[in-house]
């Protein structure tokens, strides 16, 4: 029996992805500002009501599929045509179709995966090899869109981090069912679930018997604004809260 089973989230986690979307959302609002000269909305008006429509449209119906967009590869840059579009109709002006195919493809360099290499986190390393060293299983647990998650795994692979864990798991959106999967299939005398995201990291895995290893990112877009009432809430007894990954290793002995 593996002495522990440990369940990582992937990204803000093993993977730093804030940078990803960011450059190329900025590289878009700039050219959104220049193509609305003579009615110019700020930088910072269309990062804001941008990024509250990217997450609204999260649970929105994709209109060619007939089902929610979730973490599909098509909802960021949609959603930066959908504010050109809007704020084009707020000046009166007509949208581009040049201008908006422009726009979709500085969108999807949000999922170039050189980039995704590039962007794995030193410390995801040293604390896989740290744990696999003590015996103990680990797993990837990521939600998403199977085709971008699958191209992080190929450079998670490419970068020999994957040699570590025993399996890389996608599911749509929810990861409550998978985590009792995990537990069924991997034997361990103690289960952790280690992620960025209370809500969706830790709070499913607590509920199956695990123990939540909580490191929140301020640059967590589901999390902002939100952390001092989510330490409030947070099981004390049931979770710890920690600064970066190494810490895992550092308090391995108490945990």
């Amino acid at each position: 029996m593996a002495n522990r089973a440990w369940v990582f989230d992937l990204d803000g986690t093993l993977m730093d992805t804030l940078d990803l979307y960011r450059k190329p959302a900025e590289e878009a609002y700039t050219l959104i500002m220049r193509k609305l000269s003579s009615h110019p909305p700020s930088f910072n008006e269309i990062k804001s009501r941008h990024g509250a429509l990217d997450k609204e449209m999260v649970y929105q119906k994709d209109p060619d599929t007939g089902k929610a967009y979730l973490y599909t590869k098509k909802r960021f840059p949609t959603s930066l045509v959908k504010i050109y579009e809007i704020l084009c109709k707020e000046a009166g002006l007509e949208p581009s179709f040049s201008v908006m195919r422009q726009i979709y493809r500085i969108g999807l360099k949000a999922f170039n995966q050189e980039r995704y290499r590039r962007k794995i986190k030193p410390q995801a390393f040293s604390i896989a090899k740290f744990l696999k060293e003590k015996g103990d299983t680990l797993v990837i647990l990521t939600k998403g869109d199977k085709r971008i998650q699958g191209d992080k795994r190929r450079a998670l692979q490419k970068a020999g981090l994957l040699k570590y864990f025993e399996e890389f798991i996608i599911v749509p959106d929810d990861k409550a069912e998978a985590f009792r999967m995990i537990m069924h299939r991997y034997a361990g005398e103690k289960y952790y679930s280690v992620g960025d995201t209370y809500m969706a990291d830790i709070m499913p895995a607590i509920r199956h018997g695990y123990f939540g290893i909580y490191i929140p990112s301020p640059a967590n877009w589901m999390e902002i604004g939100k952390l001092k009432r989510i330490e409030r809430r947070r099981s004390k007894n049931r979770s710890n809260k920690y600064g970066n990954l190494m810490e895992i290793a550092e308090k391995y002995d108490y945990l």
